[in-house]
């Protein structure tokens, strides 16, 4: 069975996607910045699916962070890629914290660019890998609230459906999983309003892994997100996108 490697392996969607890897018997590394949840959970993973379960404490927003990650698993045998690792920042474009965009847009683009070379790279070598990066709804959409997070996930689809098709005549798959509003600790982290409502991680994350194993190019959680991705935001003018995003405190 492949062995996978998670990033945003500790909690929510990477979480889910982990243990529904170990119960399809793939061996496992987390990879997250929080050492003391990665422990437990690989200790967890281990005991409940008997599968070897390793992890890796590092915090991909840092320079060099995908690099040494990369260095440290190459050897590994890692046959699937799960870029779930990211953040998101409620904040005005011009009035918020730069740094704390720029150290975001290394999490959600640069780190997952650079995995996505180093093991994509060694997947095409061998013939044979799966990639899937978690992207999101608003993939699709300007974002007033959150400007430099939505854009970082545009970037991840447009870079995930772009390997995917010079990956075209290879055994190497590439999927862009988009989750809606989920119940994870993405809007702590994000200095947004807490949500009353959203999906249950498990299901996006088995979407996502079904979508990954059947070599999907892109998946969209939900009826009513793929209402949004693929008629509204077709068939309405792109100069309503944002105010109509401004004013939608769900997206």
């Amino acid at each position: 069975m492949q062995k996978a490697l998670i990033t945003g392996g500790s909690s929510g969607i990477g979480l889910e996607l982990a243990k529904i890897m170990a119960e399809k018997g793939h061996d496992i590394v987390l990879c997250s910045r929080d050492e003391k949840e990665l422990k437990k959970v690989s200790a967890k993973l281990k005991k409940v699916y008997g599968v070897s379960a390793q992890f890796y404490a590092c915090d991909l927003s840092k320079p060099g962070s995908a690099k040494k990650l990369y260095e440290a698993f190459k050897n590994e045998n890692i046959e699937i890629l799960v870029n779930n690792a990211g953040v998101g920042y409620v904040a005005d474009f011009f009035d918020g914290d730069i740094e704390r965009n720029i150290a975001m847009a290394q999490l959600n683009m640069v780190s997952v660019m650079e995995l996505c070379h180093y093991f994509g790279k060694d997947f095409r070598k061998k013939n044979s890998g799966r990639i899937l990066n978690t992207a999101s709804i608003v993939a699709f959409l300007p974002g007033p609230a959150q400007p430099v997070y939505y854009a970082t996930k545009a970037f991840v689809r447009s870079l995930s459906r772009t390997l995917s098709y010079n990956l075209r005549d290879t055994n190497v798959t590439v999927t862009a999983l988009h989750p809606g509003v989920t119940k994870t600790h993405f809007f702590d982290e994000a200095s947004a309003p807490k949500q009353s409502k959203g999906a249950d991680p498990k299901s996006v994350a088995q979407l996502g892994y079904d979508a990954m194993m059947a070599g999907k190019i892109e998946v969209t959680h939900g009826l009513w997100n793929k209402f949004l991705t693929n008629i509204f935001v077709r068939f309405t003018p792109y100069r309503l996108h944002a105010p109509i995003v401004d004013n939608a405190s769900d997206v």
